[in-house]
C-alpha cells in the first residue's frame, strides 16, 4: 500500500473511532456471569452459541465487507439462527462475533411502557454486557429477564417493536466499534424485520452522526403489513400472549373493530368499538402507547407511512406452503416489501423458499434455510448501492442464482487517492463464466471487460486518483454456486508515471473537423458534453495514429474520454 493511502485509511478509521466514542453510550446493567452462557428454561438448562476469544495466536480479520446482525422474530430467540450460521462456520469459516443481550420489559410492568434505558428509573429496557469481538456476524436477542439471565418470564420477546428498534440502534453501534467498519447488513426473521425497519425508518434511532449504517437489509418471512395469525390456535399453542404489545403491533387488523394496525398503518391510539377493538368482552391489549412514549391518546404514523432511504440493498425471503401463497403465519403480499413501497428506486430482490410437505407452515423454519438466506445476502447488482471495500486487503463474495434469474452481477467500491497500478486478482471461481471490470464514478467502464481462465480472473487497470466500481459478474450462476466464496482483492502500487500515454499528441484544438490522436494504441473514444451526456463512441483497430471525426458536432467544449486495455485519459476539445 503506498504511502498516502495508508495515511488516508488510518485517518479514516481515527476519525470513525472517534465518531462512534462520542456517540451517547448506554449504561450495561450487571448480572451474573454464567447468565451470558445459559439460556434457563422451566427446570433445563441450555448453552449458548458462544463465540471463540480471539488470541494473540488467533488474529481475526474479516473478509466480509461488513459485518452481519442476525435479529429473532416474535417469542423466539437468537439460538433460531444457529443452524444457519453453524453451516457458515463450517462452510466459509466465518466467526461469530457475539450476542447482544436486551430485556424489553425490564420493569415487568405490562400496563405502561417506554424507550428508556437501565438505569432511568422505571426503564423498560435493560442492555447487558456480553463478550463481543471482531466477528463475521452478531445476534441480537430479546429472550431475556430484567435479571440478565436468558429464558424470559416477562414478555422480552413479545414486546413494542419501538423499543426493538432503540435496541437494534445500541448493537449497530457496539458492532461498529469493535468490528472498525463503516456499515453493517441487517437480517430479521419475522418481527426482526420491523424491528430492523423501525430502526432504519426513524431518524431518532440513528447514530451520533445522524446516519443508520446499513447497506442491507433481508428479511425473512417478515409480515410488512401485518399478521392475525400468532394470535390465532396456532399462537397460544406456542406461547404467545394474545394482549402483548407485539401482537398489538402485528396487527395487520383489530378484529372486532376492523381498523388498521396502529403500528403498520397508523391511526389514534384510542380503544372504543370502532378503535383498537379486538375482543368482543375483556381486555384487549395491557396497553396502547404504540409509539411507547408515555402519552396514549395519540395520532401515531405508521411505519408503512414512512418513508424510507432508499440506498440500501434490499432484499425478501418469502415462504410458501403447499403450493400456496402463504408460509402459514405470513402472507402474500404481506411478506414483500415492495408492496408496501412500490416506488423504491431499486426494488426489493425477492426469493422464495417452497415446501411440499408443511401442510401447517414454514415460517418457524426460514431462519435455517441457508440456500434463500445467501442468494438474499448476495452482494448489489447496482454500482449505486455497492459495498465499500479497501484496496490491498482479502475479501471474499457470492455467487447465486438470482430472482428474476440470470447474471449475477456484484458491485464493490473503492477509492484511491494516487496516480496507480490496480491489479484485480479473483480466485476460487466455481462458476462457469465471470468476467470483471473497473468502473469510474460515473459508471463507465475503465479498459475492456475480462473474463476467468479457469477458477482465476487478473487484470490490470492504471488509474488517477477517485472513486471507482469492481463489477464481477457470474454470467450463468447455478444452485450450488454459493457453496464456495470466489476470493478477490485490488492491489495498488504507484504509477511510475511511465504509461502507455506519455508520449501521446492530440491535434489541432481548436479543432473543425479531424481530431488526430497520435502516439497511442487506442481501443476506444467515448465523447460527452460537458454536462456528462455520452455523444459518441468510437473503437479504434491496433494502431498508434488515429483520427475522430467531429464534424458532426455544434461548436462547444467537449469533453473525450481515451481507452486502451490497460488506462484511459480524459482530454478537453473546443470544436469550432
Amino acid at each position: 500500500m503506498n504511502k498516502i493511502t495508508l495515511v488516508a485509511s488510518f485517518a479514516f478509521l481515527f476519525i470513525s473511532s472517534i465518531s462512534f466514542s462520542q456517540a451517547q453510550r448506554v449504561e450495561f446493567k450487571p448480572r451474573p456471569a454464567e447468565f451470558e452462557y445459559f439460556e434457563y428454561r422451566n427446570d433445563s438448562i441450555f448453552p449458548l452459541k458462544t463465540p471463540i476469544q480471539n488470541t494473540t495466536n488467533r488474529v481475526f480479520e474479516s473478509k466480509l465487507p461488513y459485518p452481519i446482525i442476525f435479529i429473532h422474530g416474535l417469542n423466539s430467540s437468537s439460538e433460531t439462527w444457529n443452524d444457519a450460521t453453524d453451516y457458515y462456520d463450517t462452510q466459509y469459516s466465518f466467526a461469530f462475533g457475539g450476542r447482544f443481550d436486551f430485556c424489553l420489559n425490564a420493569d415487568n410492568n405490562n400496563a405502561t411502557t417506554n424507550k428508556n434505558f437501565f438505569p432511568t428509573a422505571g426503564a423498560d429496557i435493560a442492555a447487558f454486557e456480553s463478550f463481543v469481538q471482531n466477528g463475521d456476524y452478531y445476534y441480537v436477542n430479546f429472550n431475556v429477564n430484567p435479571n440478565g439471565a436468558v429464558g424470559t418470564t416477562v414478555l422480552s420477546n413479545q414486546s413494542a417493536v419501538a423499543k426493538q428498534g432503540a435496541a437494534v440502534k445500541v448493537a449497530v453501534q457496539r458492532v461498529m466499534e469493535v468490528t472498525g467498519k463503516d456499515k453493517v447488513i441487517l437480517v430479521g426473521h419475522s418481527m426482526g424485520g420491523l424491528a430492523s425497519r423501525e430502526y432504519i425508518q426513524n431518524s431518532y434511532n440513528w447514530q451520533a452522526d445522524n446516519q443508520h449504517h446499513v447497506a442491507k437489509l433481508l428479511t425473512l418471512g417478515t409480515p410488512h403489513g401485518g399478521s392475525n395469525a400468532s394470535d390465532s390456535g396456532l399462537g397460544w399453542f406456542g406461547g404467545i400472549q394474545t394482549r402483548s404489545e407485539a401482537i398489538r403491533d402485528l396487527k395487520t387488523t383489530y378484529y372486532y373493530s376492523g381498523d388498521q394496525g396502529r403500528f403498520l398503518f397508523g391511526g389514534m391510539e384510542v380503544n372504543n368499538s370502532s378503535n383498537m377493538n379486538e375482543h368482543l368482552t375483556g381486555d384487549d391489549f395491557y396497553n396502547y402507547d404504540v409509539n411507547c412514549n408515555g402519552i396514549i391518546g395519540e395520532n401515531v404514523q405508521g411505519l408503512n407511512q414512512k418513508s424510507i432511504d432508499n440506498l440500501i440493498d434490499f432484499a425478501c425471503v418469502i415462504g410458501r406452503i403447499t403450493g400456496g401463497t402463504t408460509d402459514g403465519v405470513v402472507s402474500e403480499p404481506s411478506s414483500n416489501f415492495n408492496h408496501y413501497y412500490p416506488s423504491l428506486t431499486y426494488p426489493a430482490k425477492l426469493f422464495y423458499y417452497v415446501s411440499g410437505f408443511d401442510f401447517i407452515e414454514n415460517h418457524t423454519e426460514l431462519p435455517g434455510y441457508y440456500y434463500q438466506q445467501m442468494q438474499g445476502l448476495d452482494e448489489p447488482n447496482v454500482k449505486e448501492l455497492a459495498y465499500g471495500i479497501s484496496t490491498n486487503k482479502d475479501y471474499i463474495g457470492y455467487t447465486t442464482v438470482q430472482n428474476p434469474t440470470g447474471a449475477d452481477n456484484d458491485f464493490f467500491k473503492f477509492t484511491v487517492t494516487d496516480n496507480v497500478n490496480a491489479v484485480v486478482s479473483v480466485t476460487s471461481i466455481v462458476t462457469s463464466s465471470m468476467n470483471g471490470t473497473i468502473l469510474n464514478s460515473a459508471g463507465t467502464a475503465v479498459g475492456a471487460s475480462q473474463n476467468n481462465s479457469g477458477n482465476t480472473l487478473s487484470f490490470t487497470r492504471t488509474l488517477t486518483p477517485g472513486d471507482y466500481f469492481l463489477r464481477l459478474t457470474s454470467t450463468s450462476p447455478t444452485n450450488t454456486n454459493y457453496q464456495t466464496p470466489y476470493q478477490f482483492n485490488i492491489t495498488t502500487t504507484l504509477s511510475t508515471g511511465d504509461n502507455s500515454f506519455t508520449s501521446f499528441n492530440y491535434y489541432p484544438n481548436p479543432v473543425k473537423d479531424i481530431l488526430h490522436l497520435d502516439n497511442i494504441s487506442l481501443t476506444k473514444a467515448s465523447i460527452y458534453s460537458v454536462l456528462g451526456q455520452l455523444i459518441d463512441t468510437k473503437t479504434f483497430e491496433n494502431s498508434t495514429s488515429n483520427t475522430l471525426d467531429l464534424a458532426s458536432l455544434e461548436s462547444g467544449i467537449y469533453l473525450i474520454v481515451l481507452e486502451n486495455d490497460l488506462e484511459q485519459k480524459t482530454i478537453k476539445v473546443i470544436k469550432e
